[in-house]
This record gives structure tokens, sequence and C-alpha cells, in this order.
């Protein structure tokens, strides 16, 4: 009886290890790196967007996290304005992901690594000192890779908003 008792204990540790290791390797793959953090810029060297008199400075971080709404992408940011006028500053969070395929004619080579998924700006604000603001997207849930490209802008009221560059994280990691 002992016998019978100690087999079926061992068939089911047996079981329970065959379905989590099936489990885990059912996760996706953006599940792997997920929680890697990417500094952008810093306070001794922010982004810097300059118009219509103002000027603004932001830096952070941006990582992908997973969380009950799904994988997401958060750019944690620090952001302050030298005001002229009634202007403000935010900065916004692009989202890039890529399959890790590349899809074209056989004649042709693939040059689009990232495409765009989605964005967000942070709250805008006309604090002279850092000010804390986060923002955060969904991430595809096909994709295998992600990268943020973050710019700071100018909420400058009756005109184009002026804007730096966008700073690209190297989204190395699969997510």
């Amino acid at each position: 009886m002992a016998h019978a008792q100690r087999l079926t204990t061992l068939r089911r540790v047996a079981e329970v290890s065959a379905i989590t290791l099936f489990a885990v390797a059912a996760l996706p793959v953006m599940a792997q790196a997920a929680g890697a953090e990417r500094t952008g810029n810093s306070i001794s060297t922010p982004l810097k967007v300059s118009g219509y008199g103002s000027t603004g400075y932001a830096y952070g971080t941006w990582k992908v996290y997973h969380s009950s709404n799904g994988t997401r992408s958060q750019l944690v940011s620090y952001s302050r304005l030298t005001n002229a006028d009634d202007h403000k500053v935010y900065v916004e969070l692009g989202t890039q992901v890529n399959t890790g395929y590349c899809y074209q004619a056989s004649n042709m080579t693939c040059t689009q690594q990232y495409w765009d998924h989605a964005s967000v700006e942070t709250a805008h604000h006309s604090s002279k000192s850092y000010v804390y603001k986060s923002a955060s997207t969904g991430v595809h849930n096909e994709a295998g890779y992600a990268r943020g490209k973050v710019r700071a802008g100018l909420d400058v009221p009756w005109r184009p908003d002026p804007l730096t560059g966008w700073s690209y994280t190297d989204g190395g990691d699969k997510y």
C-alpha cells in the first residue's frame, strides 16, 4: 500500500512539474526581460527644448512591466520649465515594438526594425523645479521586442509646440 501511495505521489509531482514547465515555456517572449530599466538622459544632460522665450528640461527612465492590464511601457520623467509666458513643459513617450521577424519580398532588405505602436504625453506643468511625471502605454501582445522613444515639448497656447528630437532606448532585450 505504501508503495502505491509513493508512486501516486511521484506521478503527481511529475504531472505538476510537466504542467509548470509547459506553462513557463508557453509564456510570451515579452515576459523574459520585463522590468529592465533604461535611463534616458540625466539631470546633468537633460533633454532641452526652447521656444517663444521659454526653456524646458527633462530626463528619466523607461521600462516594460507586466500588470493586470497586460504588458506596459512606462516612462518616469522629471521635467522643469523656465517660463516666459503661459507655457508648460511635458514629455512624450512613444512605444515602438518589433516581433523579431521581418516580412519582405525576397528582393528587398528589411530596414524597418521597429514600428510605432502607441504614444502618450505626461501631464503638462509649469514648475521651475524638477517635477515627477509618469506615463504609460500598452505593448502589443505579439511583440517580441520593445523600446521607448522620448522627447520633451513646450505647450505654447495658440502656436505649434516646440519639441526636441526623439531620444531612443536601446531596446536590446526581448520583452
